[in-house]
């Protein structure tokens, strides 16, 4: 696995990040698809809100000194941004408990578990739309219990985060919760509703069945899924289905038996949830925190990013 020591990484995600991580060249302020942008059809003297007159456009809006240097019509039009309904939930599921300490002793790795990385994907973007005025509000399941993480503004988020991040994102004794009814969230109308989740659970049929804009799935997975290579020789692994059967690491690597398991795996998921939905984002722990930034920016179609191919990482 290569070295990403120098490289800013998701598992390092803070509520704040909005710039290159290189420092070299600035991000424009990035909206994540949530507030709109319209056209209020006011005068302005922006060369950037400039476009040529067309038939039937208000004759208020035209710039008559343009007019006067040029003999060219050109409206100049304000825009402005509307507040959206933002909803994220997280799935808070036991498989986000990997991978588990003593895993990590053993093969001498240090990289946060996916409840970690999808806590802060989270807060992060949560903090993003809070600071662009948009209304959010942030969702944990566990099982079939819903809760809802009380912030009213990105400086309390900010709290939030840092309690969190203090206990690896495990403890919510601090962070002040309170209890939802599933169907009354399932229900409730969104402009952007994100699912972050490693999907081990399954896609739910309400998600799959959810109508909308913009409904997306962050498919938060680990470093040690998408690269199999800290797996010992000599260590044992069963399935026991069909039938059960026990693999040497060094089989399972020879004959890449779990890579090619976890690649296909990936993709009927992804495939499942592009059937009804267009917005799919895979990362990782190791993932760039630039990349990752880049792709919010863009249509989050990625109908054919699993581990296997081309991948944010």
């Amino acid at each position: 696995m290569p070295s990403h020591a120098s490289v800013p990484h998701l598992g390092q995600l803070t509520p704040y990040h909005v710039f290159d991580p290189s420092g070299s060249q600035p991000v424009r302020t990035m909206r994540f698809h949530g507030s709109q942008r319209l056209n209020l059809m006011r005068p302005t003297r922006m060369p950037a809100s400039s476009r040529r007159y067309t038939l039937g456009d208000p004759v208020q809006l035209i710039d008559w000194r343009a007019f006067a240097r040029t003999e060219q019509l050109v409206i100049r039009e304000h825009f402005d941004e509307a507040s959206c309904r933002i909803r994220i939930l997280v799935e808070d599921s036991p498989t986000m408990n990997w991978p588990d300490p003593r895993l990590l002793k053993a093969i001498g790795r240090q990289v946060c578990t996916k409840r970690e990385l999808s806590w802060r994907l989270a807060l992060h973007l949560c903090y993003q739309y809070l600071k662009a005025g948009d209304h959010v509000k942030l969702y944990r399941l566990q099982g079939s219990d819903l809760q809802q993480v009380t912030m009213r503004s990105p400086t309390e988020l900010a709290i939030h985060f840092e309690q969190l991040q203090k206990t690896a994102f495990e403890n919510f004794e601090k962070v002040p919760i309170e209890p939802r009814s599933l169907s009354a969230m399932q229900a409730e109308r969104s402009d952007v509703f994100i699912w972050i989740s490693d999907g081990l659970s399954g896609i739910p049929q309400w998600l799959l069945d959810k109508k909308g804009p913009l409904t997306s799935w962050i498919h938060a997975l680990s470093s040690l899924e998408a690269d199999v290579s800290w797996m010992r020789m000599d260590d044992s692994y069963f399935e026991e289905a069909p039938v059960h059967r026990e693999y040497l690491g060094d089989v399972l690597l020879e004959k890449q038996h779990l890579q090619k398991g976890i690649a296909q795996w990936v993709e009927s998921v992804q495939n499942q949830w592009l059937k009804s939905h267009r917005h799919y984002l895979q990362v990782h722990d190791m993932s760039s925190i630039q990349r990752y930034l880049f792709h919010l920016e863009q249509s989050w179609h990625t109908a054919k990013a699993a581990l296997t191919g081309e991948r944010i990482g």
